[in-house]
């Protein structure tokens, strides 16, 4: 469950946010903190489906949680998609929402994934410093 608050302004550019305060998770013996500062774009919902289901929602804590895995890549991406689910259930997300997230980053996650992990490998300090992880 989230310990904290979602706490973020907006970070200059478009469809980015600044975290102004950690946000934490914790289940069971294990927690997760997305330190201040971190840039995330909250949910990545293309623009076709953002009447459906809106960048900003429910979900929010939940995306910022799980994009800051996907930039740091400190679990799999199996567990990193399945602790989206879990933080979309404590969120309170409806499920078929929820599902069709989840779903959505089980199909496409793979190739920002990769990505994320060519980049880390390229320059790991400039790249965790344009998402504010320096």
């Amino acid at each position: 469950m989230f310990r904290t608050q979602l706490v973020a302004r907006d970070g200059g550019e478009e469809y980015k946010w600044r975290l102004e305060l950690p946000l934490v998770w914790e289940e069971d013996n294990d927690a997760i903190v997305v330190p201040a500062g971190f840039i995330t774009d909250l949910a990545s919902i293309p623009q076709i489906l953002q009447n459906v289901i809106p960048v900003n929602g429910r979900h929010r804590a939940a995306a910022v949680l799980h994009d800051y895995l996907f930039v740091t890549q400190e679990r799999t991406r199996r567990e990193t998609d399945a602790l989206f689910l879990r933080a979309m259930v404590a969120s309170g997300v409806p499920s078929v929402q929820r599902y069709a997230m989840y779903a959505a980053v089980r199909l496409g996650g793979w190739l920002p994934w990769r990505h994320n992990a060519q980049q880390r490998q390229h320059n790991r300090a400039a790249f965790l410093a344009s998402y504010g992880l320096a």
